[in-house]
């Protein structure tokens, strides 16, 4: 499952806005589909370990390793991050159980160490816009993935905080053929008809998040998303279900 562009935003806003150096541990349940486009669902635990310091640098499970800063106004972020790998069986360790029989014959797609780039504008009070961009550093084969985002402060507070946000997904040719494509040898293997997808946008995605502090130390966040797969992507024979749910609930302590 990958996090939402949503997640990754309101991390990175975050990030930019801090004034001390802090350090967030908590953990929760994340539910989502075994690969994207899949209709079979999973269950898995979330780890957060987040420390954020003063200057921009960061270390956390969720963002990985970098550096984020800038204004209210305008910010960016630079790091390094890992792709998940996408098993052709349907395995168990230590995230619970993870591939899919669907994809038997199709091969394990290698995870891949990323290199992550975001910015981020706040036109108003409520309204920012967001880009981002997942370049692989190993297994460069998988191939490059983007996304533009428009994120909404719906709530506020001083114990609540609810955003909502909207993204438009794109990929490089060979991204597109590594997660929704099928060759002619892994038709063979698979059964699956030969597609080869073209780069371009592949999916839609919206997400609400709401956090809720209990005190100045602890706070429970709740994800709730779905992604929409468009184009090349929809018309995928390894495609099952267009339109897949996401959810996460994690509570976390900050130092």
């Amino acid at each position: 499952m990958k996090k939402t562009l949503l997640l990754s935003t309101l991390l990175a806003a975050a990030a930019v806005h801090a004034q001390d150096s802090t350090f967030t541990l908590g953990a929760g349940i994340a539910a989502g589909t075994r690969y994207s486009g899949s209709d079979e669902h999973l269950v898995a635990p979330v780890v957060v370990a987040d420390y954020q310091a003063a200057n921009g640098l960061y270390a956390s499970t969720l963002r990985g390793i970098g550096v984020a800063g800038g204004s209210e106004q305008l910010g960016a972020s630079i790091g390094l991050g890992y792709r998940g790998e996408r098993r052709e069986n349907d395995t168990n360790g230590f995230g619970g159980r993870t591939g899919s029989k669907a994809l038997k014959g199709m091969g394990d797609v290698k995870g891949s160490a990323t290199l992550n780039v975001g910015a981020e504008a706040q036109l108003t009070d409520v309204f920012s816009v967001g880009a981002h961009a997942e370049i692989p550093l190993s297994r460069r084969e998988n191939g490059k993935q983007f996304a533009l985002g428009l994120n909404a402060k719906l709530l506020d507070g001083q114990a609540d905080k609810v955003s909502a946000g909207v993204a438009l997904q794109f990929g490089e040719t060979r991204y597109l053929q590594t997660y929704y494509g099928v060759d002619a040898r892994q038709a063979a293997r698979s059964g699956y008809r030969v597609f080869k997808p073209e780069g371009g946008m592949y999916g839609t995605e919206v997400s609400i998040s709401w956090e809720h502090r209990i005190d100045a130390h602890w706070a429970v966040t709740t994800l709730l998303g779905a992604q929409r797969l468009t184009g090349d992507a929809a018309n995928s024979p390894l495609v099952r279900r267009k339109t897949t749910p996401t959810a996460a609930v994690y509570a976390a302590y900050t130092f």
